[in-house]
């Protein structure tokens, strides 16, 4: 028989009053146990969890013997990490009571006394007599109304076990953050993707792109892919659809996604393979009009009209990436015939004025137009639009994208979009170079490595200049053949210059 409360308590039994919770819906509250941790019923419950609540008291006799088994059952059904937590509350008794209650029996579940509210809590689920058991549903339905007897811990565990719950060991569960990817939708130019992350995953991190790409970005920041999605990701925390857009037709993307815990822990890498449909279908380039830094008013489609591809560099100033291009963006014009015959060439930037893309014009020796920021250039680039720099753009002349960005951007590449589109390489309208020269000047290997051997009669005086039109080498000789190490030499293209005959030769390493 279970040691009543009170006095009054003893009355009201005997008048009928339940030894058992009359609720059958849990009531939610907050308090703090005699070690000072915050316990959140509701919480618990939402967590997925069941909670088993000892109503009990410090000198009721009744709980005294049936606490031991109870504790037995704690570490049999796992220790509050899996399927039910446990927890006390007294209505009679302070924190330091409490305390040297759970230290007598080894408990080490939350203890609340009355320094917590425990009197109060008490109240709340109409508890008459005690020890009273109580078993509440992640559902926050009262399923056991009052555990009792407890001859032993299995009558405490076989209760349980009747609602569904497990035993397990009182090892902590192998903490397991994912997140699954799920590809959703492919396109020329976009892709989209739903990232899902599982119960343990606070946060996660994700990111679209070429392997070529990730290589180059990691590389960049010196890190690790996983850190680098940390860094550069895009965070999520629920389940997400996200759309990638501006990519290129026809072209192996790669969506990686790390998952983190609640402390920024990563773990195994979500990856998923995703190839976009080949372009040129009739994807449009919108028709712009811009002013270059000369004055001369630029119209897109006016030069498509006119049965030219255009070749457009979108890039930023002061950007090394942009700078890099800049030597296979020099030698490409020069190779497809100045904008005189198939391709007109020209360059935009968003971020720099005229005066810095006059210095950037003077750096390069670029020919061809360029709109600067001031000239409309930020407008193009948001219109078209573009996320990334430098973007090179090959537009067809029925307006529609032959390639939206010609990656990697190198000449190599140039080379191959512009051949599979039947674009003829042409020299340049009033270059220097004539029939007389070709035939008294000979340049080879063309294109060079390490060395070009120059033969040519009377080499009395031969001077090397790069691109942009910088003497680099002057060399004076009576030989008919000279031999130039070119070893040190950037990839681009170079003029020979001998008396006045100049011939042209490419240095690639």
């Amino acid at each position: 028989m279970k040691k009543l409360f009170t006095f009054i308590f003893a009355i009201a039994l005997s008048l009928n009053v339940f030894a058992q919770c009359p609720l059958t819906t849990a009531v939610d509250f907050t308090a703090t146990d005699c070690h000072g941790t915050e316990v959140h019923l509701f919480d618990i419950l939402d967590g997925g969890q069941y909670v088993l609540i000892d109503f009990f008291y410090t000198t009721c006799g009744p709980c005294q013997q049936a606490t031991p088994k109870v504790v037995e059952s704690y570490y049999a059904m796992g220790c509050n990490m899996y399927d039910v937590f446990y927890m006390e509350i007294s209505p009679s008794d302070a924190n330091q009571a409490c305390q040297t209650w759970a230290n007598n029996y080894g408990v080490e579940y939350p203890t609340i006394g009355t320094s917590s509210g425990g009197n109060t809590i008490c109240n709340q689920y109409q508890i008459g007599a005690y020890p009273t058991l109580i078993l509440i549903a992640p559902d926050r339905s009262i399923v056991i109304q009052d555990l009792w007897p407890i001859n032993n811990a299995q009558s405490v565990i076989s209760a349980l076990e009747n609602h569904g719950i497990e035993q397990h060991d009182c090892t902590a569960p192998v903490a397991d953050p994912e997140v699954t990817i799920t590809v959703d939708q492919v396109m020329e130019t976009e892709v989209t993707a739903t990232f899902t992350p599982n119960d343990e995953c606070a946060t996660y991190y994700y990111m679209i792109g070429t392997a070529e790409e990730f290589a180059e970005w990691m590389a960049a920041a010196g890190l690790e892919l996983p850190e680098y999605l940390q860094t550069y990701g895009m965070p999520g925390e629920y389940a997400i659809s996200n759309t990638f857009a501006d990519l290129i037709p026809n072209t192996d993307y790669l969506i990686y996604a790390v998952p983190a815990d609640a402390d920024g822990n990563l773990y195994e890498l979500a990856q998923e393979s995703v190839t976009t449909i080949p372009g040129g279908g009739g994807e449009i380039m919108p028709d712009f009009t811009g002013t270059d830094i000369d004055g001369n008013m630029i119209n897109l489609y006016e030069i498509l009209d006119n049965g030219q591809y255009v070749l457009i560099n979108f890039f930023l100033t002061e950007d090394s990436f942009s700078e890099d291009i800049m030597g296979d963006m020099i030698e490409a014009y020069h190779m497809y015939g100045c904008n005189e015959h198939d391709v007109f060439f020209m360059e935009i930037s968003p971020n720099g004025g005229d005066n810095t893309c006059q210095t950037w014009v003077e750096t390069y020796g670029v020919e061809y137009p360029t709109i600067s920021r001031d000239g409309g250039g930020n407008d193009i680039a948001q219109a078209v639009p573009v996320a990334m720099y430098p973007t090179i753009m090959l537009i067809r002349p029925d307006h529609t994208f032959a390639q939206r960005d010609i990656y990697p951007p190198t000449l190599e590449y140039m080379i191959m979009y512009m051949t599979d589109e039947g674009i003829q390489q042409y020299e340049c309208p009033g270059a220097s170079v004539d029939e007389t020269t070709k035939e008294s000047v000979a340049i080879y290997p063309n294109p060079a490595d390490n060395f070009v051997r120059i033969n040519c009669e009377n080499n009395d005086n031969v001077m090397i200049f790069n691109a942009i039109g910088q003497k680099i080498a002057e060399i004076e000789t009576g030989n008919n053949e000279l031999n130039i190490n070119t070893t040190d030499y950037e990839n681009g293209v170079y003029f020979v210059k001998i008396d006045e005959k100049t011939q042209r030769f490419v240095v690639t390493h």
